[in-house]
């Protein structure tokens, strides 16, 4: 039996083992595929990252170009260049105030000046100078002179001719800038007149660049149309060997060996010509992916379930949106300008189109509706919507329809969670809220939409036609039925909150308002209810009865210990302001606040350890602020008082079998005293004598006189058995002044005089002796 025992354990726990290798195995097939498909994702969130960083680089270099345009095509200005100095209709002055009043939308565009070649002067909207002072003075290379600017920049044609980051020296501030160079007239490369110099500032494009998650520890690299490097993120202007040629003009990304080490190399090009590369290590794109994976392994060595959920949770995080990349993808939204006769607005216009997002675009921005949507309706209820926002196009665009005018709010709140879930854990709250959001949509249907607004509260913003009796009876009849299946079906305790109807979209900020107050008034109202804002505000009342009279009286209850007597009187205090009419629920705090006052009265007065006697209760204040109804704080407040009677009740009986103790020991040290009266007794315990009389025979079941007959006797027998005292002599030894009132006694007690019980007990003495 032993062996099959042996056997069968072994049996069976081999069938464990095989049962859970196979959904090992399978896990671990199915991870792989998983991990590369990560991998992948990552890949291109990285680049997704970088093309984002590139259309905002682009969409300032493409408000470079209109400056550009607005320059050269400036009819005025044109006169610099095309005119003859002594024929020209515009004075410098008046150029210099052009420029001026030119207004360029890009912030790259630090500075720009035009250095007209024949008479060999520079304009900038600040001033009009010769060239020679403007780049040694006013402007200067720190690593480059004079000649330079003028053999390279200012001389021969140029069309969005751009030069590598330099340091410039402006009002003895140094900063960055990349140098772009356009030749005037437009398009006249035998022709050069004037040259418009641009001054791209470099920290403009690192605050862009910054934005990237990866951007600190990896290098980024912005090529021209030439492939030369015009700005790095670490100041190197060389590209590493063997990186150019993995570069191409559209987007991608891929991973090379660099110096011994994996990089992912990303690379995409803008509109102006520049490309955009980052190199990243391979460990820091794919932190996420290794996170993930050692999650998965301890997990599953825990629980295969787990570990499970846990793949999930993190595979989720990876897909979570970003709100940042939605909020640019949205601003950076235009609609394609109508083309005009003129020069400048078709440049304008071909610009703008150029912005225009294909169909890819459109398709990422349609799976984040639900969140922009969201994000919308909470801002809407907090009063924090743009107004533009209410404008039937953009309501529109993130998939929301309000028919009518009318707004109402509903505020469901989660009381209870016990009887759904075992344990209050996140995930429980997770599905509680997915239950409750999901069959609030499904009730209210086009009549309005649900939002989150916290951990264990929803918001419901209902569009009605009007404010009638019938559109009410509607809403509540929602309630109702919302209530009835969640209490009924998923075992949760919900408070409900209605606002008042209100006319037009941006009145839902303050329907909220109302909503919430009225759900404070849960507080008098109790949890699992239904309140109307229209309803909490009643003529009349609004303060709380607790007169000192009361307050005396539960005071000496509690210090009396009367448990019963309490509870009565904090019911009828509750009874008497539950009937008052218009209090509100910070009154009703009061009232509560103010009872704790008095229970915590009466604990120093009794000089009770509050740190001991609220141990395991806690903080009584934060008791207090955490009930969510009068019902609670009610039975929190009777905790408390309950306590403090029972420890006054507990010390009131040590106190007694004390007192007991010290009368019994009393008596028998002072029995021979015939003085003795329970006068004296009592003033010597400082009490009366009717109390000492009461207290004894309350504690021992007999008066205390017997009780000190009863030792007078006792010892009396005991000394009766000497023959050589006599019965006086006795009689006084044991409290008796005279021998009358002891043999009356001992004869009470006894059955016999003390004599006669002498003679019997040295008859029984000779009798044992002989």
């Amino acid at each position: 039996m032993i062996q099959r025992r042996k056997k069968l354990f072994l049996t069976l726990w081999f069938s464990y083992l095989l049962i859970l290798f196979i959904p090992v195995s399978i896990f671990a097939v199915l991870y792989t595929n998983i991990e590369q498909l990560m991998v992948k994702n990552a890949n291109r969130s990285n680049l997704a990252m970088l093309e984002q960083a590139r259309q905002a680089v682009d969409t300032q270099m493409q408000e470079i170009n209109r400056l550009t345009s607005q320059i050269a095509t400036q009819p005025k200005l044109q006169t610099l260049w095309n005119i003859r100095e002594n024929d020209r209709y515009v004075e410098y002055s008046e150029a210099v105030n052009i420029l001026k009043n030119i207004r360029s939308g890009s912030t790259f565009a630090g500075n720009y000046y035009i250095q007209l070649a024949e008479s060999d002067l520079i304009l900038s909207p600040s001033l009009k100078t010769d060239t020679s002072t403007y780049l040694n003075k006013i402007s200067t290379y720190a690593d480059k002179d004079e000649a330079w600017v003028r053999s390279h920049v200012l001389s021969g044609y140029h069309f969005q001719t751009f030069w590598p980051s330099a340091s410039i020296i402006e009002n003895s501030l140094i900063k960055n800038v990349i140098t772009c160079a356009v030749s005037l007239p437009l398009g006249e490369s035998a022709n050069v007149r004037a040259t418009l110099v641009i001054l791209i500032d470099e920290e403009q494009i690192f605050n862009i660049l910054k934005q990237i998650e990866w951007a600190s520890s990896g290098r980024i690299y912005i090529l021209d149309d030439h492939n030369q490097v015009i700005m790095s993120s670490v100041g190197d202007r060389t590209l590493p060997e063997g990186v150019l040629p993995e570069v191409s003009g559209s987007p991608q990304y891929r991973t090379i060996e660099l110096d011994g080490n994996s990089m992912m190399l990303s690379s995409t090009a803008g509109t102006s010509g520049w490309k955009y590369l980052s190199l990243v290590p391979e460990d820091v794109v794919l932190k996420r992916v290794n996170q993930i994976k050692q999650w998965a392994y301890l997990v599953l060595a825990a629980a295969l379930a787990a570990g499970s959920a846990a793949a999930g949770w993190m595979a989720y995080r990876n897909y979570s949106p970003i709100r940042d990349m939605v909020t640019a993808l949205l601003n950076g939204r235009s609609e394609t300008a109508p083309i005009s006769g003129n020069e400048y607005e078709f440049i304008q216009s071909s610009i703008t189109a150029t912005l225009a997002e294909g169909k890819q675009l459109k398709q990422r921005l349609e799976e984040h509706t639900p969140v922009v949507r969201a994000h919308f309706l909470t801002r809407l209820l907090k009063g924090q919507a743009d107004p533009d926002a209410f404008k039937e196009s953009s309501l529109e665009f993130m998939g929301l329809r309000f028919p009518h005018d009318g707004i109402c709010v509903v505020l469901i709140e989660v009381d209870d969670l016990s009887e759904f879930g075992k344990e209050d854990t996140e995930r429980e709250w997770a599905l509680a809220r997915f239950i409750l959001i999901n069959l609030s949509s499904e009730l209210i249907g086009d009549s309005g939409y649900v939002t989150e607004t916290d951990r264990n509260r929803f918001a419901i913003l209902m569009n009605v036609a009007d404010d009638s009796e019938e559109t009410r009876l509607r809403r509540d009849e929602f309630v109702s039925q919302l209530k009835q299946v969640v209490e009924g079906r998923f075992r949760l305790k919900i408070t409900a909150a209605a606002s008042s109807i209100r006319m037009g979209l941006p009145e839902a900020g303050r329907c909220y308002a109302e909503a919430l107050e009225a759900l404070d008034y849960r507080i008098i109202h109790g949890i699992s209810t239904y309140i109307h804002f229209d309803e909490i505000r009643q003529p009349g009342g609004g303060f709380y009865q607790y007169p000192m009279e009361t307050e005396v009286q539960l005071t000496n209850l509690m210090k009396s210990g009367d448990a019963s007597g309490v509870e009565a009187l904090l019911d009828d205090i509750y009874r008497t302001n539950e009937r008052s009419q218009g209090m509100t629920p910070e009154m009703s705090k009061c009232l509560f606040f103010d009872l704790l006052g008095t229970v915590l009265k009466v604990l120093h007065a009794l000089k009770l350890d509050g740190k001991e006697l609220f141990a395991d209760t806690g903080d009584p204040v934060k008791l207090i602020m955490s009930s969510h109804s009068a019902e609670d704080m009610l039975r929190r407040i009777k905790e408390l008082s309950t306590m403090i009677c029972s420890i006054v009740c507990e010390a009131k009986s040590d106190q007694s079998d004390r007192l007991n103790e010290q009368i019994k020991q009393y008596l028998e040290e002072k029995y021979a005293d015939n003085g003795l009266s329970l006068t004296s007794i009592a003033d010597h315990f400082g009490v009366t004598a009717p109390y000492v009389s009461g207290f004894f025979k309350k504690q021992n079941n007999m008066n205390l006189t017997d009780y000190l007959v009863a030792i007078r006797i006792r010892e009396a027998k005991h000394l009766l058995s000497d023959p050589r005292l006599t019965v006086l002599q006795v009689a006084q030894m044991v409290g008796y002044a005279t021998d009358i009132g002891f043999i009356r006694v001992f004869k009470k007690q006894e059955g016999v005089t003390p004599g006669k019980f002498r003679e019997i007990a040295l008859r029984d003495k000779q009798a044992d002796s002989g």
